[in-house]
């Protein structure tokens, strides 16, 4: 993903080529000063910031873009992959503060989601800073136990398999041994993170919840996504896009114009 893709901006918006610049070991952002809505956005297991790239050329000019670079991926590969929850989220909540102080949304895919769920009420909680909208992309709600193989106990071809089969590693990847050497531990060690991921009852969040699932996803079921709307107590909606489970690798213009009236409408 490049991240140079422009079009039209949902209002009518010309919206031209931007880019992630890092500016802290966590921090991705693709800077709009005249943003009216920062949104953040949190990988799925084994993914890292580059997943969003092309997010603020597909994003109206008033919405700012920035992903979190969990440790383990990309250009932090020498770290290790997160092997804690609580510290992962503590670390989190403490690399975004800074960019809290204005209007922000918070978006996760798959994973990502129960991050951005876990993350959104420790800034409430521990700095009062809640976000504008929760949107949880291709994940079920928080408190639903997990369901099918628990995939970081499989052996490495099944386990790559597995994911090949969710469509999270094109076909063409398979054939490079160094790239799958580097993310087999990736994957192993973020799956074995949310596979053990342990739902703690709260208050619901003060703060709208929306469900993005895509049609073709055969992964998370209708009822689970709308199951989210138990941690909210000010409403929830769900919204179908195109693509699969990882419609957000290449997300188009339909499902990037619906996360954009998600964004927009609070």
């Amino acid at each position: 993903m490049t991240g140079t893709q422009g079009t039209q901006g949902t209002q009518g918006t010309p919206v031209g080529p931007a880019a992630f610049s890092a500016e802290s070991r966590w921090i991705r952002r693709a800077a709009r000063p005249s943003a009216a809505l920062r949104l953040i956005c949190l990988p799925f297991a084994g993914g890292g910031a580059s997943v969003f790239a092309d997010l603020p050329g597909l994003l109206p000019e008033s919405v700012e873009v920035v992903a979190v670079q969990p440790p383990g991926r990309e250009d932090r590969s020498r770290e290790e992959a997160p092997g804690d929850l609580g510290a992962l989220v503590r670390a989190c909540a403490v690399a975004l503060r800074p960019y809290c102080t204005v209007p922000y949304a918070l978006y996760g895919h798959c994973a990502g989601a129960l991050l951005a769920y876990e993350v959104a009420q420790t800034m409430g909680e521990r700095f009062g800073v809640w976000p504008r909208t929760l949107v949880a992309g291709a994940q079920p709600a928080p408190h639903l136990p997990a369901s099918g193989p628990v995939l970081h106990e499989l052996p490495d071809g099944e386990l790559l398999g597995a994911v090949r089969a969710r469509g999270g590693i094109p076909d063409a990847l398979l054939d490079k041994p160094a790239f799958l050497e580097f993310l087999l531990p990736v994957l192993r060690a973020d799956f074995r993170l949310w596979e053990r991921y342990e739902y703690r009852a709260r208050p619901p969040l003060p703060v709208p919840v929306t469900t993005l699932r895509g049609r073709d996803d055969r992964l998370v079921r209708p009822q689970d996504a709308q199951a989210w709307r138990e941690h909210t107590s000010v409403g929830a909606s769900d919204r179908l896009v195109d693509g699969g489970h990882y419609f957000i690798k290449d997300m188009s213009l339909d499902a990037a114009r619906t996360l954009a009236e998600v964004l927009l409408a609070h």
